[in-house]
């Protein structure tokens, strides 16, 4: 049973590549490099995280639209900026971890078990830790935050909702970071569908009979159930490898937060707070009706990079493993490939997002029907973004953290300064300004690029810890 279900799933992805002219667009020169392995964890992995990611972005857009339905377009505002809130809490402190267990797993599941093992442990326990410590910070910052930082009456207690969800959040993200780097996308498509069929269920029944506060308990459930999955999934996924998990830390271990975690953290705190807070210039200066419409179209945004995304999260662990084995070759190749296959689709999805966006926008009643110019450029946005995804996972396969952190200073700076300039023009102009980052960071991302694979890359197997100063 599962080996039909496979095979339809690869086959429906390969159908899909031919269908979209990516095969044909893969030169054969590129092609002959990767062995016939490679190729087929490239297939298999990309089949799975299709299958995952379209159930979860499908399930949740539907529950999307439902809230928006039974909430209004300022309950709907508030639960977005919760949301917000709360994402950009756990990715301030727990991202670096999910991206620590994948780049380290994916490097030592073969060569060094016991290694790979002891960072399962470490990044568990630290986003255990972390994630309770952040949830306890936000319950106790909720009335200020409610009352001097968002400007809204009753968002005290969906912060506090937010808190605990968040927690089980961070452990998510571990856990996920775990089986992307033993490359178990099949157990993560399998948790990616089981969240989308929760979300609709809980988080829109939440909505229907308690309104904003019932949405949340509904995110609290859901989170709490994806941890208790994705425990089971590791743990059965590193007895399969004869990767024994440990607890149990010695100062080498620790190091590993400091030369990995703590630059991605860095980089996290650099964009992802202004994110937030051009939501939150949109809030004060336009109102929570048109950040439930800007919260309407951004969902939009994880649609439309749902293929792109579901793709490249196969990109990080095998980049990482080719790395390992010294193989220059094959990177550059993987990663030639992963330049094709991420934007194309994100084209194909966006195009007739933008061109319905009247009509996708009165799914959600009335009030959202001006939001259709927003949706049309957070389509542009979205496209633009998927082009830069592959910079990312080459930039932290190779250490190269400096360039990261000032990849991640450009694009926070350009969209803070230009959402302070149209935050004033609601949804559209938040939306224009996700616009004019994603181009200055496309730019800054071609010219390095360019720069990395002809000056650095084919000198990178030299030494197992390359990093770009």
């Amino acid at each position: 049973m599962q080996n039909t279900l496979m095979d339809r799933a690869l086959y429906a992805v390969r159908f899909t590549a031919d269908q979209l002219g990516v095969t044909q667009r893969i030169p054969a020169s590129w092609r002959s490099v990767l062995d016939r392995s490679v190729q087929q964890r490239i297939a298999s992995g990309a089949a799975w995280s299709l299958v995952g990611a379209g159930f979860q972005s499908g399930f949740t857009m539907v529950s999307n639209i439902a809230c928006a339905r039974l909430l209004n377009s300022v309950d709907y505002g508030q639960l977005g900026i919760v949301l917000s809130t709360i994402n950009l809490c756990t990715a301030l402190f727990t991202s670096g971890l999910s991206m620590t267990a994948t780049r380290y797993v994916a490097e030592y599941r073969d060569a060094a078990p016991r290694r790979a093992g002891t960072i399962i442990g470490l990044s568990t326990a630290t986003s255990l830790a972390v994630g309770a410590l952040i949830a306890m910070i936000v319950c106790l910052l909720a009335p200020w935050l409610s009352r001097d930082v968002l400007h809204g009456r009753g968002v005290e207690r969906a912060l506090t909702l937010g808190a605990v969800s968040m927690l089980f959040a961070a452990i998510n993200g571990s856990q996920m970071g775990a089986l992307s780097g033993f490359e178990a996308f099949r157990s993560l498509a399998i948790g990616n569908f089981a969240r989308g069929v929760s979300v609709l269920v809980f988080v829109t029944m939440g909505a229907a009979f308690w309104g904003l506060n019932g949405a949340l308990v509904g995110y609290i459930i859901v989170s709490a159930l994806t941890a208790l999955f994705y425990q089971i999934m590791v743990r059965r996924r590193a007895f399969a490898k004869g990767v024994p998990i440990s607890y149990c830390f010695s100062r080498q271990d620790f190091r590993v937060l400091w030369r990995f975690t703590i630059p991605v953290l860095l980089t996290t705190s650099v964009f992802t707070p202004a994110a937030w807070w051009s939501n939150v210039l949109l809030v004060r200066r336009s109102g929570y009706a048109e950040s439930g419409i800007f919260s309407a179209v951004y969902t939009w945004q994880t649609l439309i990079l749902f293929f792109p995304l579901a793709v490249s999260s196969i990109g990080l662990p095998m980049l990482s493993n080719l790395r390992t084995e010294g193989n220059m070759a094959k990177y550059k190749k993987l990663l030639g490939i992963m330049f094709l296959l991420i934007p194309a689709p994100a084209i194909i999805a966006a195009v007739p997002v933008a061109l319905c966006s009247p009509w996708i926008m009165n799914l959600y009643g009335a009030s959202f029907h001006h939001g259709a110019p927003a949706l049309t450029l957070i389509s542009i946005a979205a496209v633009l973004s998927a082009c830069n995804i592959p910079v990312g996972h080459a930039l932290w396969s190779l250490n190269a953290t400096i360039p990261a952190i000032l990849l991640a200073l450009l694009n926070g700076g350009t969209l803070i300064i230009a959402a302070h300039a149209l935050a004033t023009k609601g949804a559209a102009g938040l939306a224009s300004a996700y616009v004019i980052m994603t181009v200055f960071q496309s730019i800054a991302s071609a010219l390095f690029m360019t720069w990395l694979l002809r000056k650095k890359l084919p000198n990178a197997s030299a030494s197992p810890e390359f990093a770009l100063a």
